[in-house]
This record gives structure tokens, C-alpha cells and sequence, in this order.
């Protein structure tokens, strides 16, 4: 009998540790998927910051936005023109890269990003000390 109880505690204790583990990898696993998933939203055109001014969109920026989705490809509307293409996210440089369909490639820096903003600094010569202003309205887009 005392050997049962033994065996039957052994098995218990485990069963628990099999549980623990997997509880710590699980939301080990979510926390990574959180680092990202803000970026893959529709994110609407707000305003530019130079030196510390806000200028609003142009007329004919009013409806721009960024739609990344999370198979890493995009769509944008810039100045009335669409676009769609793939981006790779480098979580480490903080930037993502962007490559249309001609195969014309552009890098932006995320300056700041949350669920209802994102900040970016394009790598284009004519716009480099512009920050880009982005919200989503939605916070996140349901794919």
C-alpha cells in the first residue's frame, strides 16, 4: 500500500511539472506574438512631425494608409495611388522594409508604435527628418 501512495505522489508531482512547463512555454510563446501583432493593422495617415511641428495630411493625402497584413505582405494608398507589395519586420534594427511588386524597395524606421499609433522615419533623402504620424481608429484590424 505505502508503495502505491509513493508511485501514485511521484506521478502527481509530474503531472504538475508537466503543467507548469507548458503553462511557461505557452505565454512565453504569446508574449512573443505581442511584440509584433500592433504592427499588423490598417494604419491611416495623421500628421508629419518636422523639428517639432505638426503639419496636417494634404488634400490629396487625406485617405493614405498602410495595411500590414500578417501573411508579411501590404497594401498602401499614397497620394490617391495604391500599392501592394511584401515587408519584412527586423525587430532588432526596428525598422521595416518594404518591397512592392516592381520590386522598388523602401525602409522605414519605427520610431514609436502601439495599438493606436505608429511613428515612422522613412530612408528616402527628401523626407528623412520627417516623422510620419500613423493611428488606427480600429486599434486592430480582424483579418
Amino acid at each position: 500500500m505505502f508503495k502505491i501512495k509513493e508511485r501514485i505522489k511521484g506521478h502527481n508531482i509530474a503531472y504538475k511539472l508537466f503543467l507548469f512547463m507548458a503553462i511557461i512555454i505557452g505565454n512565453s510563446g504569446y508574449a512573443q506574438d505581442d511584440k509584433t501583432t500592433p504592427l499588423i493593422n490598417i494604419w491611416h495617415l495623421d500628421n508629419y512631425d518636422m523639428g517639432g511641428q505638426e503639419y496636417g495630411p494634404k488634400k490629396k493625402e487625406k485617405d493614405d494608409y498602410i495595411f500590414f497584413k500578417e501573411d508579411m505582405t501590404y497594401t498602401s494608398k499614397s497620394e490617391g495611388k495604391e500599392e501592394a507589395g511584401t515587408y519584412i519586420l527586423n525587430n532588432n534594427g526596428a525598422y521595416i522594409l518594404m518591397s512592392d511588386k516592381n520590386g522598388e524597395t523602401i525602409k522605414a524606421y519605427i520610431i514609436s508604435i502601439s495599438k493606436k499609433s505608429l511613428v515612422l522615419k522613412y530612408d528616402i533623402n527628401e523626407i528623412r527628418n520627417i516623422e510620419v504620424h500613423y493611428n488606427s481608429p480600429n486599434q486592430t484590424h480582424k483579418l
